[in-house]
């Protein structure tokens, strides 16, 4: 059985000293997840609460990032509690400080009731206790357990932690309203899936760009020639695959044959066509996962237009430094040794080339459109390891 691990977003401008602390909440089974400040572990939660089961806060901490030690304040723990109940998911708060003041006072622990000490093996060892007992209280927490395999390819290594939020509220879904919704949820994951076939190179650039050819791309890995590609037979899709990439879109995509979809949804009205399907991308996803970490053979394929082409000029690569390197997702930024604004390195690059912090190294820089907010954004298409 797979140890179950659970996600603790946790604020405490001194959590870089505290790695015994860290250490020690992984072998109870807890990912604590770090940041210093109110405003940046707040922005983390209110984007990816879905991902989260509890909260841990220090009694006193910065507002922002770059505060300067001696500004840490209360005042900041009273903010953050307000800031969660703003939150669709509810949490319960617990505290872990070394401030007297707060411990021992008793206003405060009529705002915050779990209250632990820091430097005490028996508090600590009760504060992980309780957070467990009460992340597996969660719903959300309960769902992902269950689905662990599922939830694990929602990563930023692989379809994103926008297609986990949509996965979680389909999962939780459990009679027949905005079934027609519901579809086109699962028409975005399977989108967020054929852009990571691209990220890893497995798919050419013309059918995610301007926007995700479904068909065509699911036609493609299966094995068939498309927007002038080959795809070569190392690489086809397993033949069980194809067929519930293909089930999937035949019930999901807008067409002609819809409507024989929308007569069976009014007729039958329930929610076990819109399941099914889900769970035949389940399926898929998993599989996705395994045959990513299998190292397949990329970009396998051959152009066969013949029309006269104009041979682009080479990319100009662009040298720099990598930094800021998250352990948690796996991704990284870009700092180029000129002037310019830092870059996203996506997770898949940085465990490719098995970048470290400070890695000197040169790259391309690619304009893309963001699936779920239709921002233009840019991020690292290619690295090369300056030596």
């Amino acid at each position: 059985m797979e140890d179950i691990f659970y996600n603790i977003l946790w604020i405490d401008d001194e959590h870089e000293t505290l790695t015994g602390t860290k250490g020690r909440a992984k072998r109870n089974g807890i990912n604590l997840i770090p940041f210093k400040s109110l405003n940046s572990g707040m922005y983390e939660l209110e984007r990816n609460f879905p991902f989260y089961d509890g909260v841990l806060l220090d009694a006193k901490f910065f507002e922002n990032e770059d505060d300067v030690k001696g500004t840490e304040d209360t005042y900041n723990v009273h903010r953050a509690k307000e800031r969660l109940l703003q939150l669709k998911k509810k949490f319960e708060v617990f505290v872990l400080t070394g401030q007297a003041e707060a411990y021992e006072d008793k206003t405060f622990q009529k705002a915050f009731t779990n209250v632990y000490k820091k430097g005490s093996d028996e508090e600590i060892g009760r504060l992980f206790s309780d957070i467990k007992l009460s992340a597996a209280m969660q719903e959300d927490t309960q769902i992902r357990h269950s689905y662990k395999r599922v939830f694990d390819v929602c990563t930023e290594r692989y379809l994103g932690e926008y297609a986990g939020q949509d996965l979680l509220n389909l999962l939780k879904i459990n009679h027949e309203s905005e079934i027609h919704k519901n579809l086109s949820t699962i028409r975005d994951i399977v989108q967020d899936l054929f852009s990571s076939f691209y990220k890893f190179n497995l798919l050419p650039l013309e059918f995610i760009k301007p926007s995700v050819a479904l068909n065509e791309s699911s036609k493609f890995l299966a094995g068939k020639n498309e927007k002038g590609y080959q795809h070569l037979d190392e690489t086809h899709l397993p033949k069980q695959v194809a067929f519930n990439l293909r089930s999937i879109l035949d019930i999901t995509q807008p067409g002609s044959h819809r409507s024989e979809i929308d007569d069976h949804i009014r007729n039958v009205r329930t929610h076990y066509l819109m399941k099914s399907t889900l769970y035949q991308l389940l399926d898929v996803m998993i599989w996705f996962k395994i045959y990513v970490d299998s190292s397949p053979k990329t970009g396998n394929w051959i152009k066969i237009e013949t029309a006269n082409e104009v041979t682009e000029p080479a990319t100009e690569l662009i040298p720099g430094k990598v930094i800021n390197i998250n352990s948690q997702k796996g991704f990284a930024f870009f700092k180029p040794d000129a002037i310019g604004e830092n870059v996203f390195i996506p997770p898949h690059l940085v465990t490719n080339h098995s970048l470290i912090e400070g890695m000197s190294v040169q790259v391309e820089v690619e304009e893309y459109t963001d699936n779920r907010t239709n921002e233009s954004k840019n991020r690292i298409k290619r690295i090369e390891i300056i030596k």
